[in-house]
């Protein structure tokens, strides 16, 4: 190990204990809410004693701190204090996951949800702190959900096994974001104290600053290299997730097992729209992101705006105004709605109580489009920073629920494909303005109305699905079976070629990019594609958001879909295939 590497360990643990100091609030909170919750199911005597040992389990961290405190450990002695909060961490995960046991009744299924949704809560929230020392939350989760599937399974209910072993995959999940975490952060202090060595270099000779540039090419490279990788790693099991969630909810279950599958399905799509701001940029970074310019309706862009954030705005107790929409614009409308799309966002994250007004008015010869917001501001330091890749102004503890800090720096790279830059004028506690300034457009009609769908097509559709993942092809098989695809779902190319050879035919072809073997699947695609007469309609599935494969994907014509990719989207792909069969 390198004295780098032994810097970097030691400067994640002495920040988890600077940080612990958070997690008291948050188990508080859901220690109140799982003894209120569950005081008209369970004897008030279990209950204050899960309390009264719940209330020890936190002296304890509070006397581990302390410890800490006065030892002021040196950078050798600091993995020993990582192992020791990391046996605190399972501790507290065996108590609480004894709520399964103690708080989970079978004669009220009601208690399954009031549990299930705090002990989410509180290992979903661990995430952050323990991206410093991985092996605390390992600790954690696993011992809360190991102890949950034990007492699901120990009910003898197929519902309640299923349910059970998709927390596990959600403790898998939330184990793997805690891996991810963990290595950005690492990257982070190792790239922070290089800069200290290549500084104190830089005093010395000239020659370091080439040197510190190579370094930082490298860095970014190896940046990408990581998103790429960690991107596909994450995708594949929250792809078997979603499509197995989605075939739980085509079961005749309960009110209760229903909305347990519902929220599955929403803490899936949450995180799946982390993974398509990664995509977002990714497509710029291709350079496959092509721009579609016409005469735009200022008022209709408003009101489609309007309708997507006005359940945020009042969520978050935020006045959101239109003024100025009468205007036309020369643009491309789906782009210019995603920028001022992230621009809202942003503005309704950090006006909590306040107001935000989105405007549009004359500006010399064009029309300014201006986002305000009565906002924390920003000092002026950080106003040419918030414009950077994963840069979030007062987020330093990383909350995932306010995104990864791409929405501006995506907004800025859409903006400067339309020709134009987007600027800020900002003050803290003043709030902030972000605008940009298009060409006018002349006025237009209305849209012709859309033509009518011609139904679901998937029933009977001749389906050829190809992925080298063995939880992605028993759950795709379970859910096409279960919407009536004669589906044929191999691992490789090879099982596919014998298929064809044997004279099978398909309407439809879907192919993962990565392959067993090393194979690639849009080769693959093409070579099928040159088998089956007719050709099949086909299309790429992958987790990569690697903006080359991106770029050949285009130039090849075939559609890419990156994963995960929800039942509904799925199907509305099969559907979409299905219209293009010979």
């Amino acid at each position: 190990m390198t004295d780098t590497d032994i810097r970097v360990r030691a400067e994640n643990i002495r920040t988890l204990y600077v940080q612990v100091g958070n997690s008291f609030a948050a188990a508080a909170v859901v220690m109140l809410y799982m003894a209120a919750t569950t005081w008209p199911y369970t004897p008030a005597a279990t209950i204050l004693g899960w309390v009264a040992v719940q209330l020890g389990s936190q002296l304890v961290r509070v006397l581990l701190v302390r410890a800490y405190g006065r030892a002021a450990p040196d950078d050798a002695a600091l993995p020993r204090w990582g192992r020791a909060y990391a046996a605190y961490m399972a501790g507290a995960g065996l108590i609480w996951g004894s709520t399964a046991w103690l708080f989970i009744h079978p004669t009220e299924p009601i208690t399954v949800a009031l549990t299930l949704c705090g002990l989410y809560g509180i290992a979903g929230g661990s995430v952050p702190v323990n991206a410093y020392n991985p092996p605390g939350l390992y600790g954690f989760v696993g011992a809360i959900f190991g102890l949950l599937l034990l007492r699901l399974l120990a009910l003898q209910d197929f519902g309640y096994a299923a349910l059970g072993l998709a927390s596990l995959a959600f403790a898998g999940i939330l184990a793997a974001f805690c891996r991810v975490q963990h290595r950005a952060l690492d990257a982070s202090f190792r790239i922070r104290f290089e800069n200290a060595a290549l500084v104190e270099a830089l005093r010395v000779e000239t020659a370091a600053a080439q040197a510190a540039r190579a370094q930082a090419e490298q860095a970014n490279l190896a940046k990408s290299q990581f998103l790429a990788a960690a991107s596909h790693d994450l995708r594949q099991p929250l792809h078997a997730l979603g499509l197995f969630s989605g075939s739980l909810g085509t079961l005749a279950l309960d009110d209760e097992a229903r909305d347990l599958v519902d929220q599955i399905q929403n803490n899936v799509a949450a995180m799946e729209r982390l993974f398509n701001t990664l995509l977002d940029i990714s497509r710029l970074d291709a350079g496959v992101v092509a721009v579609r310019r016409d005469s735009v309706s200022v008022d209709a862009l408003f009101a489609a705006l309007n309708e997507s954030f006005a359940g945020l705005a009042a969520q978050r107790g935020v006045a959101l105004r239109f003024a100025g929409g009468s205007h036309w614009v020369d643009s491309d409308a789906g782009l210019l709605e995603q920028i001022l799309a992230n621009l809202l966002a942003n503005a309704i994250a950090y006006a909590p109580q306040g107001r935000v007004m989105l405007t549009a008015r004359r500006c010399g010869g064009g029309i300014a489009l201006e986002c305000r917001d009565s906002g924390i501001g920003i000092a002026a330091a950080d106003q040419a920073r918030v414009f950077g890749e994963f840069i979030q102004i007062g987020n330093a503890e990383r909350d995932r629920r306010k995104g990864l800090g791409l929405g501006l720096a995506i907004a800025q790279r859409t903006a400067r494909l339309l020709g134009t830059d987007i600027s800020l004028r900002s003050a803290p506690g003043r709030g902030s303005c972000f605008g940009l300034v298009l060409p006018v457009g002349a006025p237009g009609k209305a849209a012709a109305p859309a033509v009518a769908a011609r139904g679901d097509l998937v029933a009977g559709l001749r389906l050829l699905l190809i992925d080298d993942d063995s939880d992605v092809r028993r759950a795709g098989a379970s859910l096409l079976a279960g919407w009536g695809v004669d589906a044929a779902v191999v691992a490789g190319l090879d099982e596919a070629l014998a298929l064809v050879a044997g004279g099978v035919r398909f309407d439809a072809l879907i192919c993962d990019y990565r392959l067993g073997g090393g194979s690639d699947g849009l080769a693959g695609i093409a070579r099928l594609r040159g088998l089956l007469v007719p050709a099949p309609a086909a299309c790429l599935l992958t987790g990569d958001v690697d903006p080359a494969l991106i770029a050949r994907a285009a130039a090849a014509g075939v559609p890419l879909l990156h994963k995960p990719l929800s039942p509904s989207a799925l199907r509305a792909t099969l559907n979409h295939l299905a219209t293009q069969r010979g």
